[in-house]
């Protein structure tokens, strides 16, 4: 997909064509794509990061499951470039059970074992174990009990206008850091917290201008 321009509407003079010189502000807001349609700038680097933004991010969950795979996706995404973790979803949710916490609880050290060598998810030990005691942690949670965890969204709260006003946590992640952790979950810092906000659409997640920010669209309006 086509990156023509960021920031305001197109016109002849304006427009660039495939493989033109970047202008400095295509990375920081929303950006025109070759379908017409607004989107974050991270958005047109790939299939899976076209299908995570225009579908996934910053959708609230509408079951226990989808709550519980929102965090542990943001689990596995801790310390990766952002976006990577969309590439391996369809793997992750194989692997995880299609992230049911009553199933994932059932999940033994060979299992564990045998995702490790398995290339479709991240091969790495303390985030798998991580996903696997929270789903001990959290089974029996409703998606009623995963929305109060999570907080209200702030009243009034507006996408930011580019990536430069994006943060890595909030007050809002802090205190729900510190919630799931008195519930006994693990790997639940502030960053991952304030990021499943974000893929929750309980924080804006969306950079304004996007079509997924506004009212209705479950980005973050």
């Amino acid at each position: 997909m086509d990156t023509v321009s960021a920031g305001h509407d197109p016109d002849p003079a304006d427009s660039r064509p495939t493989g033109g010189a970047p202008r400095p502000d295509d990375a920081l807001r929303a950006v025109l794509c070759g379908d017409g349609v607004r989107r974050c700038p991270w958005a047109p680097t790939g299939p899976a990061a076209l299908e995570e933004h225009d579908h996934r991010w910053g959708a609230p969950p509408a079951d226990s499951p989808g709550w519980f795979e929102a965090l542990s996706l943001e689990i596995f995404q801790a310390g990766l470039a952002r976006w990577s973790i969309a590439q391996r979803w369809e793997g992750l949710r194989r692997a995880f059970r299609g992230f049911v916490p009553e199933e994932v609880m059932r999940m033994t050290e060979d299992d564990v074992d045998d995702l490790l060598l398995d290339p479709a998810v991240i091969r790495n030990r303390v985030k798998i174990e991580a996903v696997v005691h929270n789903a001990r942690a959290c089974t029996g949670l409703g998606p009623v009990d995963w929305a109060q965890q999570a907080g209200s969204p702030p009243e009034g709260a507006r996408p930011p206008g580019s990536v430069l006003e994006l943060t890595r946590r909030s007050p809002e992640g802090d205190g729900l850091a510190a919630r799931l952790k008195e519930q006994g979950l693990v790997f639940v810092g502030p960053t991952t917290a304030h990021a499943f906000l974000l893929r929750t659409g309980m924080l804006p997640g969306h950079l304004a201008g996007c079509f997924r920010a506004g009212p209705g669209t479950a980005g973050s309006g």
